[in-house]
């Protein structure tokens, strides 16, 4: 079974995304940009739905610090966010992001970029 982490500060958004998941993937859900990067140090996952707003360590320094290690270079990130403004999008992929989804998510839009970034790996 495939390993979604879900990077977000806001609980709320953690398990509306965890609810859409459940049953279809393994899901780890972590509260911050530090927890995230803590959590690369014991374990990989598939993919990182990442928050770009959060204290301390926001999703853009996140991503940064994952293409920057061998270990994560090579993990796909979408990008989650309220923010609807163009130059997010364009900041966050030429990070490395796979893709970018606007809050409030969609839940068969979240499965479909899903499922289609998996079927682009084969």
């Amino acid at each position: 079974m495939k390993h979604i982490l879900l990077v977000d500060d806001v609980s709320t958004n953690l398990k509306c995304e965890g609810l859409i998941l459940e049953g279809k993937y393994k899901i780890t859900m972590v509260k911050s940009g530090r927890e995230a990067l803590a959590f690369f140090k014991t374990e990989i996952p598939d993919l990182v739905l990442l928050d770009i707003y959060m204290d301390e360590i926001d999703g853009y320094e996140v991503l940064e610090c994952m293409k920057a290690a061998p270990e994560t270079a090579e993990v796909p990130v979408i990008l989650l966010t309220a923010d609807n403004g163009k130059k997010s999008k364009e900041r966050g992929m030429a990070l490395g992001a796979v893709d970018f989804i606007r809050k409030p998510v969609e839940p068969q839009m979240l499965l479909d970029r899903i499922e289609a970034l998996w079927k682009t790996e084969e």
